[in-house]
C-alpha cells in the first residue's frame, strides 16, 4: 500500500471538448504546490492522485491544497493495485480498518463506494455491505448513515483502489489561469482584495493596480498594500502589483474640480488609467470591489458616470453583497486584519460629502477641460511594478515591454 491524497474537482466535469485543458491546469497547479511532499501527481478517472513522500506532512499537504482553486474536496488514504484475477478485497478491508482504528474517539462510520470502471466484480452496494460488516466486526463501530464520526471512501479506479477518510472541503471554483487576465483596482481596503480573490477563484489571472499618495513607490513597500499582495500571492503565485502615484492628478485637478464631484471624478481618472494600462498590456477586464449603494460613489448614477465609454469590461463580483458578508469572506481568506490597518489611502484626500448622482455629461466635460489623457500618460510614466521581491520603474512608453503571455 502507498500513502496518497485523492483530490476531487468541482465544476470541471461540466466542461465539454476543452475539459482536458482544465484538468491539465488543475493537475499542474496541484503538482507545483505539493512540491517535494508528493512523489507523483497524476490525473486518474476525474480525480487527482498524489502519491506522498515518506516524510510528507499531512498538515503541509492540506494547507497547500486549501489554496488550489477548483478543489471540491480531498482526503488522505492508501492506494493499491487490483486485477480481475485478484480483486484485492482483503487489502480494501485492511486499509478501511486502519482508517477506522486511527482515532479511538470514533464510534460510528459510513462507507462511500464508487466505481469508475465497471469490470470490478463487486458493485458499489456490495462493497459497502461487505466492508461495513468487516468494520463492525473488527473495529466495533456502529453504522450511522446520516452523521457518522468517520466517513470511509472507497474508489475503484482502472487498475487501483483508493481507501481514504478525513474528507476536507476545498475552495472550489475554476483552476488557476483558465479564464483570462484581469486588472484589479486595489485600494487596500476590505472590498478590493476580496473582489480580486473571487475573480481568481473563477480562474482569472488577476494583477493589482494601486494608486498611492507618496512621492515615491518605494514608500508603499512594507505597508499593508504589499502585505495584502503577499496574502493574495498564495492563491495566485504569478500576481503582480502596479503602483501609480496620483500626485500628477492632484496637481491638475485639486483646485479645478468642484468639491461635490471630486470623488467621482477621481474614480473616473483611476478607471481611465486602468483602461489605458489594460489596453497596453492586454488585460481582458477590470475588477473592482464596488457594492451597490454601499457608499456615495457606488450609486447606480455614479457607477455609470465612472465607467461610461470604457473600452474594457468591468467585473464587480461584490456588487450585490452586503458589508457583513464581505467581512466574513475577508476573514476567511486572511485579509481582514491587514485591510483594516491604517494607511494614507486616496479616499482621505477627497470630499466627505460627494454628490450621489453625478451626470455623465459633467464628467465628460471635466475630462476635456482637465486634459485627462495627459494626466493618465504622466501618471503611468511614473508607474512602478512590484513582484514580491523587486520594485522597478515602468515608464509609460515601455509598458508594453513588460507584458507577459496569457
Amino acid at each position: 500500500m502507498k500513502d496518497v491524497v485523492v483530490v476531487h474537482y468541482s465544476e470541471l466535469g461540466t466542461k465539454g471538448g476543452n475539459r482536458r485543458m482544465f484538468e491539465r491546469k488543475f493537475t499542474d497547479d496541484i503538482r507545483r504546490r505539493l512540491g517535494a511532499d508528493a512523489l507523483t501527481v497524476r490525473l486518474e478517472s476525474a480525480r487527482v492522485i498524489g502519491e506522498l513522500a515518506p516524510d510528507a506532512s499531512r498538515e503541509r499537504v492540506g494547507h497547500a491544497l486549501d489554496q488550489v482553486f477548483g478543489v471540491a474536496w480531498y482526503a488522505f488514504g492508501k492506494i493499491f493495485p487490483w486485477t480481475p484475477e485478484d480483486i484485492g478485497f482483503a487489502q480494501v478491508e485492511a486499509a478501511a480498518l486502519m482508517e477506522a482504528c486511527r482515532d479511538p474517539a470514533v464510534k460510528s462510520f459510513k462507507i462511500h463506494a464508487r466505481r469508475s470502471v465497471k469490470n470490478y466484480p463487486l458493485v458499489s452496494q456490495e462493497i459497502c455491505v461487505r466492508l461495513g460488516e468487516s468494520v463492525i466486526g473488527a473495529a466495533g463501530l456502529t453504522v450511522n448513515l446520516h452523521r457518522p464520526d468517520l466517513a470511509i471512501y472507497v474508489e475503484i479506479l482502472t487498475n487501483e483502489i483508493v481507501v481514504a477518510s478525513g474528507r476536507a472541503e476545498g475552495v472550489r471554483g475554476m483552476p488557476q489561469a483558465t479564464s483570462g487576465r484581469m486588472l484589479c483596482l486595489f485600494s487596500g481596503g476590505i472590498d478590493s482584495p476580496v473582489a480580486a480573490w473571487l475573480m481568481m477563484r473563477r480562474g482569472a489571472r488577476v494583477d493589482l493596480l494601486h494608486f498611492h499618495p507618496y512621492r515615491s513607490s518605494e514608500e508603499v513597500i512594507g505597508t499593508k498594500i504589499t502585505k495584502l499582495f503577499d496574502v493574495l500571492k498564495t492563491s495566485n503565485p504569478e500576481i503582480r502589483l502596479f503602483l501609480v502615484p496620483h500626485d500628477r492628478y492632484q496637481v491638475s485637478a485639486s483646485l479645478r474640480v468642484p468639491t461635490a464631484f471630486e470623488t467621482v471624478f477621481f474614480r473616473r481618472f483611476m478607471f481611465r488609467t486602468a483602461e489605458a494600462l489594460a489596453g497596453r498590456l492586454g488585460y481582458q477586464g477590470l475588477v473592482t470591489g464596488d457594492s451597490l449603494g454601499q457608499v456615495a460613489s457606488q450609486t447606480i448614477d455614479n457607477l455609470l458616470a465612472v465607467q461610461t465609454g470604457l473600452s474594457v469590461s468591468v467585473f464587480q463580483p461584490l456588487i450585490a453583497s452586503d458589508k457583513n458578508s464581505i467581512i466574513d469572506l475577508a476573514r476567511k481568506i486572511y485579509v481582514f486584519d491587514l485591510a483594516i490597518q491604517p494607511y494614507k489611502d486616496c479616499c482621505s484626500l477627497l470630499s466627505k460629502k460627494p454628490k450621489t448622482n453625478v451626470a455623465v455629461d459633467i464628467i465628460r466635460r471635466l475630462e476635456v477641460e482637465l486634459e485627462m489623457e495627459k494626466m493618465i500618460d504622466d501618471s503611468l510614466g511614473a508607474a512602478s511594478l512590484w513582484d514580491g521581491k523587486m520594485l522597478r520603474r515602468v515608464p509609460g512608453k515601455v509598458l508594453k515591454d513588460v507584458s507577459r503571455s496569457s
